[in-house]
């Protein structure tokens, strides 16, 4: 799914870099993290419809599905945004202070930035802690 989004030309493309916690891992671990990343994403951001999660995810790829998963649960699902970033574990008042610091038209940037940080982190966690037990 190669979705065109002009709000998210700044992160396709870099994805390698913005997606945190990605470059930590052995390079045959990767490919297992971007599929668990893109499947807890697909969890956590329900009501926006994910759709299938792909078999061999790309960090371009996965970030394009965020932000474009982003806008519509600001445009179409907005009484659902607090549930969900609470579900993904993003405190009220980092999302508060950040968006009252974002012009306007950067906000799906930046709150697409802020849950790719917290789900990668709990992908990583999950994976790094259940090879070391």
């Amino acid at each position: 799914m190669n979705v065109q989004n002009p709000y998210c030309t700044k992160f396709v493309g870099m994805s390698n870099e913005v997606i945190p916690y990605l470059q930590r891992l052995p390079l045959p671990d990767q490919g297992l993290f971007l599929q668990k990343l893109e499947a807890q994403l697909a969890k956590d951001l329900y009501p926006v419809e994910w759709g299938e999660t792909t078999a061999t995810p790309t960090p371009d790829g996965i970030v394009a599905r965020l932000h474009s998963a982003v806008m519509s649960l600001i445009e179409e699902h907005n009484s659902s945004l607090g549930q969900v970033l609470y579900r993904i574990d993003i405190a009220e008042g980092k999302i508060k202070s950040l968006m009252s610091a974002t012009h306007s038209s950067e906000r799906a940037s930046v709150l697409a930035n802020e849950i790719l940080e917290r789900e990668a982190k709990k992908v990583w966690l999950r994976m790094h802690f259940s090879q070391n037990a």
